[in-house]
């Protein structure tokens, strides 16, 4: 078997196997794309490039099964947490809000959660700890990787025409609230004035097809298959709120950073080898999005692709962290320097 093949070992756990269920099942409906699990080699990638599976840590890590974590599986592919010692372990679940408890519990050792929901964590207490930037802003408004998307006929031209609409969000009081309030408030529009309700992402294209709801915050690949079924971009809320935005981060529990510093660095150095990969091969990107996302080849080569940059931009998270706060998502100002593992 060739060391390029995806490994074996992405599965779903009893916590979080609804969820990851419900996202893959939802994307397979949507994208046409038959029903199994991501192609792989079996365990035979396991043992390659680290002198067998026995000399090898499993570590597990939760991931959304979107675009945005691309470098992940490439990592895997290219023996880059091999070569490190790791057998990465994929869990799936729907958004980094259920992934949070799993690491907090020891449960996974890593995960991968959107900026406010590690806001909001850490907000309440949780012990969670920022080891890498995970995803950024492509910083072009119209063509970013998460964006509020609308049909023609719904009304809506721009931010401002959200006031007094619904809009379908991954989770409430989270990531998308503060966002496109913040957007709205921009635009001269009332924030408090537009309806979030929440939706898994693939659920999306279908709920706006239907006019179940106005506009939906959305992401890729779920963004590009509402704009080929003749959807429009409304709002691009990242680009609203600060240059080079970071949307999501990988991050870990205190207890594994202060039991086992030398395993993070071992993960972030993979991960950080993965992102430079995958920024250099876009067309890598678009394949292997195929296998774990279900993605057909027409709509991989469509999609808009994040930037992965290895650095946190602590002046857009404040930014971030300021109008969560406004918005009364947050409590307290965040303590941006401890959130943060050196």
């Amino acid at each position: 078997m060739s060391s390029k093949s995806l490994p074996a070992h992405v599965s779903s756990r009893r916590a979080v196997v609804a969820a990851g269920t419900a996202v893959l099942a939802g994307m397979l409906t949507l994208t046409g794309c038959g029903a199994g699990s991501p192609s792989s080699p079996g365990t035979a990638a396991a043992t390659q490039g680290g002198g067998g599976s026995g000399n090898l840590e499993k570590v597990s890590v939760g991931l959304i099964p979107i675009t945005d974590v691309a470098p992940v599986y490439l990592g895997m592919q290219e023996g880059y947490f091999q070569e490190e010692g790791i057998e990465l372990d994929v869990q799936l679940a729907q958004g980094g809000a259920a992934i949070v408890p799993a690491v907090t519990t020891g449960e996974y050792q890593f995960g991968y959660s959107n900026v406010v929901s590690l806001l909001i964590a850490r907000d309440k207490g949780l012990p969670v700890t920022v080891v890498s930037n995970g995803s950024t802003s492509t910083n072009e408004p119209g063509a970013d990787t998460t964006e509020v998307a609308a049909m023609p006929d719904s009304g809506i031209q721009s931010a401002a025409d959200l006031v007094g609409k619904t809009v379908a969000v991954n989770a409430l009081n989270n990531f998308a609230d503060i966002t496109i309030r913040n957007s709205v408030e921009k635009a001269g529009g009332d924030p408090q004035g537009v309806k979030f309700v929440e939706m898994p992402y693939p659920n999306m294209p279908a709920a706006l097809e239907r006019g179940d709801v106005d506009a939906a915050w959305t992401t890729e690949p779920f963004r590009t298959q509402i704009l080929k079924a003749g959807g429009k971009i409304v709002a691009s809320p990242m680009t609203d709120m600060a240059e080079n935005f970071d949307s999501a981060f990988y991050f870990t529990s205190q207890q594994t950073l202060e039991k086992n510093p030398e395993l993070v660095e071992r993960f972030r150095r993979a991960l950080h080898k993965s992102f430079e990969f995958a920024s250099a091969n876009e067309d890598k990107v678009r394949a292997i999005i195929q296998d774990y996302a279900k993605v057909t080849p027409e709509l991989a080569e469509a999609l808009v692709m994040s930037k992965w940059n290895k650095d946190v931009n602590t002046d857009a998270l404040k930014k971030l962290g300021t109008a969560a706060k406004e918005y009364e998502v947050l409590k307290k100002d965040p303590d941006y320097e401890a959130m943060i593992a050196k």
